[in-house]
């Protein structure tokens, strides 16, 4: 929590502990209205792009121009769909389910490509959100497989070849003749102990022939065989060129348009829908401006309102921290929140992931003895954890659940954020890692009554606000601190046994 002081989206998350939920809830519900009824979300080639966001009439020339960009994908998806159906109707067995040639269980990898390009369409692809699952990815993953099953295609062919090839002057079959050769040439005679031992290897050798003629039969001798399967399995009348073309005229297209390659099935749409209601489009852009003008100036107006209320809850946090300070040992400095526009200010309000709104929230600590010359960050480098930590604790006595705000801020983002958001939950633990250090007498016995207050149900600061305690660990050597707490975990030095010095 003390880190998050130099976030700004947390320092507003505090000040929002103050704003009332209905308030919130209003500006988040106009923010989003606005986003979405933004007319430059669409997804249109880079040409027309600039026409619609200059409401440009479409003449003719255009309403050609898009005639033949729809005909030209159409064309393609013509093609692509086609392709896709040559593919699935050669591989229907594999895509039933069945034992798995590969490792035992499930589909194999190519029936488990087929299923996703069979199960993905290119219309499909302008609804999906992730590039994973898209017909290009899974057009790319069916390219690898067939370069996959043309390497093992090839590698049995080397396979047979090194085995049972004639002519292969180092295959197998060809050394078991040479070695046929120079056994004959040891000795011609017909009876006698070196003739029994040659005709006994001989016999031998006729073993080994027979059994490199069942390897090679298994490599390439029948329906069953490893060449047999691996050519079933091969994509018969398509080739890696087709597949390679197909790919590349993609690629040429969405650079025509200047887009992704994954945006061009939403591009085809988007030029589709904008030919076929040209003329709906055009009487109802006015209408669609009308109404996007119109959430701006609400949204615009509910931001007014928004900073309108932080600046009541700055002003009147910046009072009750103030007064709060010098019971903390903080003598002499005043607290201040200063809110500023954020650049485009309420004609441009930010709705976005760190925050909701116009204003940018800076925390100031002033020094009273130099207050024109001198003053610092609350969140910056320039104070210790101690200080800042004291800060908070002032400031969540004035404004309840203002840590736990600071901590939801990691992730409740104004565009993650429900319309109705429950700003009230609290945090389930605080911890202050000595707060009191260089805090004695009567300041510390008052800051052990704030932490001890923190931890009570329906507390209210200087704000009025209810809340719930949460569970306040306190890491301190005052005892004046420790004597409030409900439970003590005490750490302390001392001589293990069998050790010479203290652990």
């Amino acid at each position: 929590a003390s880190a998050a002081l130099g976030r700004p989206a947390s320092r507003l998350s505090m000040l929002d502990r103050g704003v009332p939920d209905s308030l919130l809830g209003t500006v988040r519900g106009q923010g989003m209205l606005t986003r979405n009824l933004d007319l430059e979300s669409r997804v249109l080639p880079s040409s027309l792009q600039a026409s619609v966001g200059n409401n440009a009439d479409i003449d003719e020339e255009q309403v050609k121009l898009l005639e033949h960009w729809v005909d030209e994908l159409d064309s393609f998806e013509t093609r692509l769909t086609r392709f896709q159906e040559s593919v699935l109707a050669q591989y229907d067995e594999l895509l039933s389910d069945g034992p798995n040639t590969r490792n035992g269980s499930g589909k194999t990898g190519i029936a488990k490509i087929l299923q996703k390009l069979r199960n993905t369409t290119w219309e499909g692809m302008q609804r999906i959100e992730s590039e994973d699952d898209s017909l290009l990815t899974n057009l790319l993953d069916f390219r690898e497989e067939m370069k996959v099953m043309e390497t093992q295609l090839v590698s049995a062919h080397s396979a047979y070849e090194s085995l049972a090839s004639l002519t292969a002057p180092h295959s197998a079959l060809v050394a078991l003749e040479n070695t046929r050769k120079l056994l004959y040439g040891i000795s011609s005679d017909d009876g006698g102990p070196l003739f029994e031992t040659i005709e006994k290897t001989h016999e031998l050798l006729n073993g080994v022939e027979a059994s490199l003629n069942d390897c090679a039969r298994s490599i390439d001798g029948g329906s069953d065989s490893l060449i047999s399967t691996l050519e079933n399995m091969a994509f018969v009348g398509i080739s890696i060129e087709e597949v390679d073309g197909i790919i590349a005229d993609w690629n040429a297209l969405a650079r025509k348009h200047g887009i992704s390659a994954y945006s061009l099935p939403n591009c085809h749409m988007s030029i589709r829908e904008e030919l076929d209601g040209n003329v709906e489009a055009l009487k109802f852009l006015p209408e669609a401006e009308e109404d996007q003008r119109i959430a701006r100036e609400d949204y615009s107006y509910a931001c007014q309102e928004l900073a309108d209320a932080r600046m009541d809850v700055s002003s009147e946090l910046s009072k009750s921290v103030s007064t709060i300070l010098p019971s903390l040992g903080l003598e002499g400095s005043i607290f201040q929140v200063q809110l500023s526009v954020r650049p485009g200010g309420l004609e441009n309000p930010y709705y976005g992931p760190e925050s909701t709104g116009v204003d940018i929230a800076d925390f100031k600590l002033f020094h009273q003895k130099n207050v024109n010359r001198n003053s610092k960050n609350a969140e910056g480098n320039e104070y210790g954890g101690n200080e800042k930590s004291r800060v908070l604790l002032a400031i969540e006595t004035a404004l309840p659940g203002s840590i736990g705000s600071t901590c939801n801020s990691f992730s409740n983002s104004a565009e993650s954020m429900p319309i109705q958001s429950d700003s009230n939950t609290p945090p389930i633990s605080i911890i202050y890692d000595e707060i009191d250090a260089h805090v004695g007498g009567r300041a510390a016995v008052t800051m052990a009554k704030l932490l001890a207050d923190q931890s009570r149900t329906n507390q209210s600061g200087n704000i009025e606000r209810p809340g719930n305690g949460g569970q306040i660990i306190a890491i301190t050597h005052s005892a004046s601190l420790a004597a409030i707490a409900d439970r003590h975990i005490v750490v302390e030095r001392g001589l293990n046994s069998g050790s010479l010095g203290p652990t």
